[in-house]
């Protein structure tokens, strides 16, 4: 992980209207409005099982993408399921995709074969035809990070 992306997370929180300490995520069911500190939408949300979602300010500034899970014939492999190589992230527990999961993006496990011309080829964990971030991906995952591990968020009120 880049070393940068902390003070851009700081920056997502900050133009979503709360602080990086206090905008850890949002508790499922619970509610707060952002609308008062004069902010479009929540900078980020966390809902387990469902994953993490980033307001539209934090998506813009982050360069949040999606696309498309593909069969791509690479030089070793071909006729292989495929994201970008960007869309991959890869952490001391493991190789993830974030997977569209109805507008909430999911962290899933997936197993990763080749990687050539700017594509990794997915072994297991994702389908043709998926949607995955495939720009943005750390910011994604250090605002999960930060919802699951934080102390109080925005909806837990002040």
């Amino acid at each position: 992980m880049s070393p940068r992306l902390l003070p851009i997370l700081s920056l997502v929180f900050a133009l979503a209207g709360c602080s990086p300490r206090h905008e850890r995520g949002v508790a499922e069911g619970a509610g707060h409005d952002h609308h008062a500190h004069g902010a479009e939408a929540v900078a980020a949300e966390y809902k387990a099982g469902h994953g993490v979602r980033l307001g539209a300010t934090a998506a813009a500034f982050v360069g949040l993408r999606l696309g498309d899970v593909e069969t791509r014939d690479l030089p070793s492999a071909s006729a292989a399921t495929a994201v970008p190589r960007d869309a991959v992230l890869h952490t001391v527990r493991g190789t993830f995709v974030f997977v569209d999961n109805g507008g909430w993006l999911l962290r899933t496990p997936v197993s990763v074969g080749v990687s050539e011309d700017g594509w990794v080829e997915v072994r297991d964990g994702l389908y043709e035809g998926d949607r995955v971030a495939v720009a943005g991906v750390d910011a994604l995952w250090l605002a999960e990070i930060s919802a699951v591990n934080g102390g109080v968020g925005c909806a837990d009120g002040h």
